[in-house]
């Protein structure tokens, strides 16, 4: 539950707020309310079934060429419970041809925006900056203090309406991202502090 309340900066705000209700005064709801919401949002945006038959083909196969640390893994917040998860479900989940280049280094003229959260807990931005290299064309931007999806970060709205309407990156006026902060925490049910 705490994975996914962490995920994005609107979510990670209220942190503080419902992890002192439950702790303090042993009032688990606004906690499971906001996990519901996001499980919620989230059962509406990713297709599991997509998801894993694209997991299962491309990436499961490939644990056993690593030397995965399952003890240090256990020692882990999340442990080795997601690990295990995604191997047992492709144990049984139908797996789809794969192409032989799939893994081959990528160049690109295309142009690409890639944006990141620098607090971002699953794909931090250093995936970005690796991803970049293969394009001639690319601009990597890091919204600082933003987690997970900076899709719905003050203004990148805009700034990928401009992207999709001139696809170049070379134009891109990024000053309000540059500008743009997370929320901050709530410190009371109305709000952070002014």
């Amino acid at each position: 539950m705490l994975r996914l309340l962490s995920y994005t900066s609107e979510y990670a705000a209220l942190l503080p707020l419902v992890l002192h209700a439950a702790a303090a005064q042993e009032d688990y709801a606004p906690l499971a309310a906001q996990y519901l919401m996001v499980e919620r949002a989230y059962a509406q945006t990713i297709a599991v079934g997509m998801h894993n038959s694209v997991v299962c083909s491309e990436d499961v196969p490939l644990f056993a060429a690593y030397a995965i640390d399952r003890a240090r893994l256990a020692a882990t917040y999340l442990g080795t419970r997601q690990l295990d998860g995604l191997e047992s479900v492709c144990r049984v989940w139908p797996r789809g041809p794969v192409d032989a280049d799939l893994h081959a280094p990528l160049t690109s003229e295309v142009p690409a925006l890639l944006l990141s959260g620098s607090d971002d807990p699953v794909t931090p931005p250093a995936n970005a900056h690796e991803a970049a290299r293969a394009f001639t064309h690319h601009l990597d931007l890091v919204l600082t203090g933003f987690g997970h999806g900076q899709l719905t970060a003050p203004c990148v709205d805009r700034l990928m309406a401009q992207f999709i309407a001139r696809p170049s990156v070379e134009a891109l006026d990024v000053s309000c991202v540059r500008a743009a902060r997370p929320l901050p925490f709530f410190t009371s049910p109305n709000g952070p502090p002014p």
